[in-house]
Parts: structure tokens; sequence; C-alpha cells
């Protein structure tokens, strides 16, 4: 798993994904991001991600979204989205969900071959389950099974979860430092 864990300027990771694969997409989105993924987003005039559409390695293509401060164009958040379709249409989506509704014991494969490979670099996580949990949609919604993996650090928070249901399927691997 090629992973970017340096805190770095947005121009070495350009060159890094470029390097990994010439092939790869660089895509141009409106993403932002929340206090409640990156509690330190307030400090900092954040510019729109790099964002990056690998090819598939496993079951699912990767997306990198790398969000930087504009002043400085140091990196301040990454996240690894496995993901059919990311940022495909609605319609598109909405018909790929069924298909991706029928395949949870992929998705806990997957879940846990980049956990295994994860704990190999960065240790035991300080908080991990070995199943998916259900939620229960407060607002009416349908339920989905989760699943939460976290290591944290003096430097750094990393958090891998999966989400499979209410219309969305997907692994994702986020950190930043702190």
């Amino acid at each position: 798993m090629n992973l970017w864990t340096k805190q770095s300027k947005i121009e070495e990771v350009r060159n890094f994904e470029s390097q990994l694969n010439p092939n790869s997409e660089f895509l141009n989105q409106n993403v932002s991001l929340s206090e409640s993924i990156y509690p330190r987003v307030k400090e900092f005039e954040m510019a729109n991600p790099l964002i990056v559409k690998r090819e598939k390695e496993g079951l699912l293509p990767v997306y990198v979204e790398y969000f930087y401060s504009k002043p400085d164009s140091v990196i301040r958040y990454v996240s690894y989205d496995w993901e059919n379709n990311r940022y495909g249409n609605y319609f598109d989506r909405k018909k790929d969900w069924e298909l991706q509704s029928k395949k949870l014991a992929e998705y806990n494969a997957e879940y846990d071959r980049i956990k295994k490979q994860l704990t190999s670099k960065f240790g035991q996580p300080m908080e991990q389950d070995s199943q998916p949990q259900e939620v229960k949609s407060e607002d009416g919604r349908p339920s989905y099974l989760l699943r939460n993996t976290i290591w944290e650090s003096d430097e750094r928070f990393m958090k891998l979860n999966m989400i499979f249901g209410a219309s969305t399927y997907r692994i994702r691997l986020y950190y930043y430092w702190k």
C-alpha cells in the first residue's frame, strides 16, 4: 500500500503520485472539511484538495484527497477512499449501490486486508472492532453497518472506517497531524 505519511508541501505529493503511476487521474472537485473530521480545520485557510484517482488494486478503486493550507502549501489532512464511482453522478451511483449492497463479505475482507497492512506499518491500534456494528439512524433513514479502527500518537491521528449501507459503501482511511 502506497501511503504518503510525511507532512510536506503539496508539490512533493503531486510528484509522488505522478511517479507512482503516470496514468493516475487528477480530479478537480470542490470538497470541504468539517470540524468533526478534522478538528483543526478552522486554524488554516484551506485550498481545494489535490484529488487523485488511482488505478484499482483490490476490490475498489482508491481516491486520495490531500488537503493543504493555502499560504504555505503544507498538507494538513489526507483521506484515502476505497469507493466505486466516488465523484460520479447520482444516477450512476444509485445503480451501483444495489450491486455493492450484496458484497458485505468482500468489503469486510478488504477492510481486514487494509487494516493488517496498516497494523504492520503503524503498530497495534488503540481501538478496533472485529465485526461491523449496526448503526440505527435517528432521522428515519435506513440503518447501516460501521467498522472503526484508530491509531493515535502525539504527532498524528489516524482512523480506518467502513460504512456499508444507507447509500454509502466505502472504506476510508484518514489522518492528520496534530
